[in-house]
């Protein structure tokens, strides 16, 4: 009887003890308040077999109790193994497994897999961190598609939308938005110039006066203030080319206290390239903050090969300290608006203005000139007519996915470049179209993408599957980076492409916590097939995701699994951070 009472008496105690140090580590069961069965099982035969046991050992017990609780926690919500990690640094992958608990890696090792409450298996797979777009204009169309389906099926966690001059205004209120109903991806944001000119001095042609530079600082330091990440701008889209480089050097400054980027879409990408780059880099440099140049390429093909024109004063800026970098696209076409094709002067004062120059003969004449020369001449002989499609146009829908020359043969007119100039006029007269342009060469896009300071960019926005003929960028650039200029080319190497798609972004943009896969960092994290992983989209045929990619990991939640989209939304707001 006393035996029998002392076993009751220490199984309590143990029972008490044991289970408030298990709850700590996640061992006891919340369901219904007892330890593991197995352990339970092992204790009861223990004391059948021993009645007369001691005091002494039933505290031995104990802690062997203690001790194989262990291996049973679920310490982990989700643990990733046998994959090739690849870390973002740009070292050379390693095999290890890694474990996410509330949204964050926490261990980055050999884990048991009793230890995960999910287990993916990665065997023969690539894990790296997710990847970060530093160049896109979803900002125009996030709220409107929270799944941002043809980022997160190239690998993308993350996408900085505002610029090119442009953003959603004010910010506070698409921040808002995109918290209250949710977003698949993370988001962050530059303040655009050509918004907060507009919104200040609508579209006129000259400089601002001291009042308008101030209402124009003070909106910039408001969208700042909610978590912006930086300033852009567009300068050869409207009202951006009409600034010139004091105001811009003057409205940057407002960036400086709050540590953040300048971003550019330089005001020449031919000819002139090297004093865009130089105007970009004293804006920056004048104001102690770090510039961005976006898209970099050579998009005329009279600088084709002379990549110094880009080299060389973004390398002397370098070596006195100022930090400037790029970002490229890996495609050898370009996409923007028609109205790009246009001189600036030809819209001062709006549309309505644009459409009453061209009345005017000698304007007409003066304009038609400019688009021959700026869209339609080449020094290599080049069919330019050929090369330029339409992605997308309201006013005439049956032209999307033709070329100009393709147009003009369905109209009964001659390819000619003076009938090319006319559609060109004629189609931005009724309402403009979105174009996609050849403009590049293959190797210029190799050379840059081996610098080290050019990271990878879109350049893309959220696309609604069948809707026009976009530019395949919105659907293929990362997985054609890896597909096409590592494993086909050789270009670069697998560790330095992703070290350009994530810590590179991360660190330009100062993301702390994102871009490497580290303990205690998000878990943002893609899982790909490096011998599979390829994009499909195609100029004639765009809309199509990429293969190869198995699962993207956003904040420690599956977006992406086995190929598919989840429809969750974990994705957070990027925030300046202080």
């Amino acid at each position: 009887m006393v035996e029998n009472k002392i076993y009751v008496h220490f199984q309590g105690k143990i029972k008490g003890f044991v289970s408030k140090k298990l709850t700590e580590i996640g061992t006891w069961n919340k369901m219904n308040g007892q330890l593991h069965p197995d352990i339970m099982r092992f204790w009861q035969s223990f004391m059948r077999r021993f009645p007369r046991i001691s005091v002494f050992f039933i505290g031995l017990s104990f802690l062997f109790s203690v001790w194989a609780c262990i291996p049973f926690a679920k310490k982990f919500d989700l643990v990733i193994q046998n994959g090739f990690i690849i870390d973002g640094t740009g070292n050379p992958w390693f095999k290890a497994d890694i474990g996410i608990r509330e949204g964050r890696i926490v261990r980055i090792g050999f884990i048991d897999d009793k230890q995960g409450k999910k287990i993916i298996n990665a065997q023969d797979l690539i894990v790296s961190p997710g990847f970060i777009d530093v160049h896109t204009h979803c900002d125009r169309g996030i709220v409107r598609i929270p799944t941002v389906d043809n980022y997160v099926y190239q690998g993308a966690t993350s996408v900085i939308g505002g610029n090119c001059g442009g953003h959603p205004f004010p910010l506070k209120e698409l921040f808002k938005k995109i918290e209250d109903q949710g977003i698949a991806l993370n988001f962050g944001c530059l303040v655009g110039h050509n918004t907060i000119r507009r919104e200040v001095m609508e579209m006129k042609m000259k400089a601002p006066s001291a009042e308008e530079m101030e209402s124009m600082k003070s909106l910039i330091y408001q969208e700042m203030e909610v978590g912006a990440l930086g300033f852009s701008t567009g300068l050869s889209y409207l009202p951006g080319a009409y600034s010139e480089k004091d105001e811009l050097v003057e409205l940057a400054s407002v960036v400086t206290s709050f540590g953040g980027v300048y971003a550019t879409h330089l005001r020449d990408q031919g000819l002139y390239i090297t004093e865009a780059i130089e105007e970009a880099i004293e804006i920056g440099e004048t104001n102690n903050i770090p510039v961005l140049i976006s898209h970099i390429k050579l998009a005329d093909d009279v600088v084709w090969y002379e990549l110094e024109r880009i080299t060389e004063p973004v390398e002397k800026a370098r070596k006195r300290g100022v930090e400037v970098t790029l970002d490229q696209y890996p495609y050898t076409a370009t996409s923007s608006g028609f109205g790009s094709s246009f001189p600036s002067w030809a819209f001062e004062g709006g549309n309505e203005n644009f459409l009453k120059r061209l009345e005017n003969e000698e304007n007409y004449a003066k304009i038609k000139s400019y688009v021959i020369k700026r869209r339609l001449t080449s020094t290599k002989g080049i069919n330019k007519p050929e090369t330029i499609y339409i992605a997308n146009s309201r006013k005439f829908p049956e032209y999307i996915g033709k070329n100009l020359q393709k147009i003009l043969l369905s109209q009964g007119k001659e390819p000619t470049i003076e009938n090319t100039a006319d559609l060109i006029i004629e189609i931005q007269k009724n309402g403009g179209a979105s174009g996609v342009f050849f403009q590049m060469n293959e190797k210029d896009v190799e050379g840059l993408m081996r610098l080290p300071y050019t990271m990878h960019g879109s350049d893309g926005g959220i696309q609604e599957k069948g809707r026009g003929v976009p530019h395949p960028r919105n659907y293929g650039t990362f997985p054609r980076v890896i597909s096409h200029y590592v494993r086909k080319q050789g270009v670069i190497s697998l560790e330095e492409a992703i070290r350009k798609m994530t810590s590179f972004p991360a660190q330009t943009f100062g993301l702390k916590g994102r871009g490497m896969l580290q303990e205690g960092f998000f878990a943002d994290i893609t899982i790909f097939d490096k011998n599979q992983f390829e994009d499909k989209a195609t100029f004639s045929a765009p809309h199509q995701y990429s293969q190869g990619l198995h699962y993207v990991i956003v904040n420690g939640e599956l977006v992406l699994e086995k190929g598919e989209h989840t429809g969750k939304l974990p994705g957070m707001i990027l925030y300046r951070m202080d």
